[in-house]
């Protein structure tokens, strides 16, 4: 059995992030416009700043629609468990937690992590507390299914 999932594609509809990504873009422009009206003039700060404010409307309105992560210029986000290793990086900004099957000695379930005894009777923990509770169920029955083929 092998499990490999992007977790940042596939990311499904969210009506909220795109109801305040419009609301980043009428920021913006209400911005602009009050300051027009009020002063009779803009400067580049209100420019620059307006054009911030629809900027990130515009990336929450891409995120809300799905699909398209924008954090995946940034880094990556994957679980990845095959027959030779465990994998496991469960956001752009956290630490790749990976370890080789030839090097686990046992493996402990424990609430929301895996601890995982090598074979040079070190200990290191695969946490999960990053992953909504279906991936923490895919994960676990992955890991079973192998480890059972393995004898661990």
């Amino acid at each position: 059995m092998e499990l490999k999932i992007d977790l940042l594609k596939g990311k499904k509809k969210a009506p909220f992030r795109i109801v305040f990504g419009i609301l980043f873009i009428l920021v913006g422009i209400a911005v602009l416009i009050s300051k027009i009206k009020t002063y009779g003039i803009s400067n580049l700060f209100d420019w620059i700043y307006s054009g911030l404010f629809t900027l990130l409307g515009i990336g929450y309105i891409i995120e809300g629609l799905g699909g398209y992560s924008l954090d995946s210029p940034f880094g990556k986000a994957y679980i990845l468990i095959n027959s030779e290793s465990i994998s496991l990086k469960p956001s752009i900004w956290s630490k790749k937690q990976f370890v080789n099957w030839s090097d686990i000695k046992s493996i402990d379930y424990k609430l929301n992590k895996f601890e995982i005894k090598k074979t040079d009777d070190s200990t290191m923990i695969i946490d999960l507390f990053e992953l909504n509770y279906r991936l923490v169920i895919e994960v676990k029955q992955a890991i079973n299914c192998i480890a059972k083929e393995k004898n661990i």
